[in-house]
């Protein structure tokens, strides 16, 4: 496959997105139809995000989003007898069975256990200060301050960020007037430590919002624009790299892209959901044989603008 085939300007028709999604991933383990609205909305966002130039960077994100969206999800199937008919009671109605299982969800979620056991579980206080700064006391002591452009400085001296989970709080975390807050993963790629909240709420143009109110990362916008900052500059979560490092030209490394949210941790099981994802983008988008207008959409109407590179003229958040 040639690399100017990677490179794509324009939208991904949902039909055929979702007919092979269908075909692709419904034989799949972790394949789940009731995510499939969610998967719309996802694919939504892609499209609306005019930074977003090539079809490999989509593929990697959903795929991202796939394994890390995947949580336990209540079934009921008809039971079957030995001979694999359907089994039906004495008032003929199917006999059901609960079972649980682990499917993709394609939506914003908590981080399994909030953290616990990690310096950033414990939650922090949070109080905005007249000159529209806010200060963060951990349950330690220490304090920060950090400025409406996300800048953090420290309050206390030789402060440190994290607390031992578990840990008792001291008198100064107990007096402060402060909200309550905990800063666990949340979102598509799960966004940890307050100071991310702080730093990446800046970046994306939600100002100190995220760190005031973290549930926000679990809208989808607001998820979305945390995951695609993050891979295409590498500031955040994504610790300095990001998506010219792993695809750029020729270079289509799906396997190393794991090192931007998580080290290699199942590394080669996202890629090879990657490999499919882009297979169905492929065949939605610059292959796709007929070229049809977007659909009208409202869904995501009054969306916040995430960040500068959005323009005006963009379709994002429109």
């Amino acid at each position: 496959m040639m690399a100017a085939t990677y490179h794509y300007v324009g939208t991904y028709d949902e039909r055929i997105f979702e007919r092979e999604f269908r075909d692709r991933f419904g034989k799949k383990p972790r394949y789940n139809a009731n995510a499939i609205p969610d998967l719309l909305v996802l694919l939504r966002l892609i499209n609306r995000d005019t930074s977003i130039t090539d079809v490999r960077w989509a593929a990697y994100m959903l795929a991202t989003v796939a394994w890390e969206t995947t949580s336990p999800v209540t079934q009921f199937v008809q039971a079957k007898n030995k001979k694999g008919k359907p089994l039906i009671d004495k008032a003929g109605n199917a006999v059901m069975l609960k079972r649980r299982a682990w499917l993709m969800t394609m939506a914003p979620v908590d981080e399994v256990g909030h953290g616990k056991g990690r310096k950033y579980h414990e939650p922090v206080k949070v109080a905005t200060l007249a000159d529209g700064s806010v200060r963060v006391t951990e349950q330690d002591g220490d304090q920060f301050k950090i400025t409406a452009s996300g800048a953090i400085s420290k309050l206390t001296k030789g402060a440190k960020m994290g607390t031992v989970d578990g840990g008792a709080a001291v008198k100064a975390y107990n007096d402060d007037t402060g909200t309550e807050l905990a800063y666990f993963g949340r979102g598509y790629v799960q966004l940890t430590w307050w100071s991310n909240y702080a730093t990446t709420g800046a970046a994306i143009g939600q100002g100190l919002n995220l760190l005031l109110d973290p549930e926000l990362v679990k809208t989808p916008a607001i998820a979305y624009a945390v995951m695609s900052h993050g891979m295409l500059t590498g500031d955040g979560f994504a610790n300095g790299r990001k998506f010219s490092t792993y695809f750029s030209g020729k270079s289509r490394n799906y396997v190393g892209a794991r090192a931007m949210v998580n080290g290699s941790d199942h590394a080669k099981d996202i890629a090879a959901i990657a490999e499919v994802f882009e297979a169905v983008l492929l065949a939605a988008g610059p292959n796709r044989p007929i070229t049809f207008a977007p659909p009208i959409d409202s869904s995501l109407a009054g969306m916040p603008l995430p960040g500068a590179r959005f323009t005006s003229q963009s379709r994002f958040f429109q």
